[in-house]
C-alpha cells in the first residue's frame, strides 16, 4: 500500500515538473518570437532619404552648404544624398534630378543652375510625388517647389555698390562681372548694384562681363577690359571663383592698389586675397545657415507640416580687413575640403 502511494506521488511530481518545463520553454519561445518581430520591424523602418543637389560641387560656398546639410542630417536622423556636377551646367544637373526621381527619394533640395531650363525636371519630380525645395538660386515657376531659402541678393548688390563707390571716391569707371544671365541670384546682385550705383552720377559702368564662374575666364576678361580701359577705377564681382580670377589679373599687372575690387563670397581664396590687400571687401552669404534651414523645412514638410513660408531670405555680411578675424564674422567664412 505504501509502495503504491509513493508511486502516485512520484508520478504527480514528475507531471508538475514537466508542466513547468513546458511553460518555461513556451515563455522563452514567446519572448524570442517577440524580439524577432521587433527586430524585423526595426529593420523595415527606413530613414528619410533627402537628396541635396548643389549648383556645383567644387565651390567653397556649396562645400560649406554640405557641412550644414550633413550637420542637420545627423541631428534629424535622415540619410543625406549629396550629388551634383563640378560645373555650373543645367544640361548636367537635369539628368541628376531625373535619376533621383527614379530612385524615389523622399525630397529633393536643389540649387537650380538655370531659372527656366530646370523647371521641366523639377516638375517631373513634383509629378512623381517628390517635394522640391530650392536653395540659393530659384526657378521661374513657383508651382514646382515647396519653398526657397536664399540670401538677400539685391541688398548684397547694393551693399557692394556703396562700398565700391566709397573706395573710389564716388568717381570713375567700373566693371561688373557676373556668372551668366538667367541665374536668379546673379541677376539680383547685378540689379542691386546697378540700381544703387545710379546714386553716384560721377561713376560710369563701362562693361558687364559674364564668366560662368570660371577663374581662367574671369582673369582673361579682366585683362581684356583693362587693355581697353587702363583708367579703370573699380570692379564688382558677383561670385567667388570669378573674384579669384579677377584678383589674379590685378596681381599680375600690379594693379591691386590702383583698381579696387569688391567680390561676392568669402571662400579661403577670397579671404586670403582680402588679407593680402588684393581685394578690399567681400560680401559673404550664410551657406551653413541656408543648408540648415532648408534641411529642417524638408523634414518638417515630409512629416506633415504644410504651412511654411514660400520664401526665406537671410541677410549678407560685409567682410573687411578690419572685421575678418572677429568671431561674429568668422562663423560665416566659407569652408573647403
Amino acid at each position: 500500500m505504501k509502495w503504491k502511494v509513493l508511486l502516485v506521488l512520484v508520478f504527480a511530481v514528475s507531471m508538475v515538473l514537466a508542466a513547468c518545463g513546458s511553460s518555461s520553454t513556451s515563455l522563452v519561445q514567446t519572448e524570442q518570437s517577440g524580439n524577432s518581430q521587433k527586430e524585423a520591424s526595426a529593420s523595415t523602418e527606413k530613414k528619410l532619404r533627402i537628396a541635396y543637389v548643389p549648383g556645383m560641387t567644387i565651390d567653397p560656398f556649396y562645400i560649406s552648404m554640405k557641412f550644414g546639410a550633413e550637420e542637420m542630417a545627423k541631428k534629424l536622423g535622415v540619410e543625406l544624398i549629396w550629388t551634383g556636377s563640378p560645373e555650373w551646367d543645367y544640361a548636367k544637373q537635369s539628368p541628376i534630378v531625373d535619376s533621383l526621381v527614379a530612385e524615389k527619394v523622399d525630397a529633393i533640395i536643389i540649387t537650380p543652375t538655370d531659372e527656366k531650363a530646370m523647371v521641366a525636371p523639377l516638375k517631373r519630380a513634383k509629378q512623381a510625388g517628390i517635394p522640391v525645395f530650392t536653395v540659393d538660386t530659384n526657378v521661374s515657376d513657383d508651382s514646382v517647389y515647396v519653398a526657397n531659402v536664399t540670401a538677400d541678393n539685391v541688398q548684397g548688390g547694393m551693399l557692394g555698390a556703396d562700398t565700391l563707390a566709397k573706395l573710389i571716391g564716388e568717381s570713375g569707371k567700373v566693371l561688373v562681372i557676373g556668372t551668366k544671365p538667367g541665374i536668379t541670384t546673379g541677376d539680383e546682385r547685378e540689379k542691386g548694384f546697378k540700381e544703387q550705383i545710379k546714386k553716384y552720377p560721377n561713376i560710369q559702368i563701362i562693361a558687364t562681363e559674364y564668366t560662368d564662374d570660371q577663374i581662367a575666364v574671369s582673369a582673361k576678361k579682366t585683362a581684356d577690359v583693362l587693355l581697353a580701359h587702363p583708367d579703370l577705377a573699380g570692379i564688382f564681382v558677383g561670385s567667388g571663383l570669378s573674384g579669384t580670377g579677377v584678383a589674379q589679373t590685378l596681381r599680375v599687372q600690379n594693379l591691386q592698389n590702383k583698381v579696387k575690387l569688391i567680390s561676392y563670397d568669402a571662400g579661403p581664396d577670397q579671404v586670403k586675397a582680402l588679407k593680402a590687400g588684393e581685394m578690399q571687401a567681400l560680401i559673404s552669404q550664410k551657406p551653413l545657415e541656408e543648408a540648415r534651414s532648408v534641411m529642417q523645412m524638408a523634414v518638417d514638410y515630409i512629416q506633415g507640416k504644410k504651412d511654411m513660408k514660400k520664401l526665406t531670405v537671410l541677410d549678407n555680411v560685409s567682410v573687411t580687413v578690419e572685421n575678418v578675424d572677429k568671431p561674429e564674422v568668422q562663423q560665416w567664412l566659407y569652408r573647403s575640403e
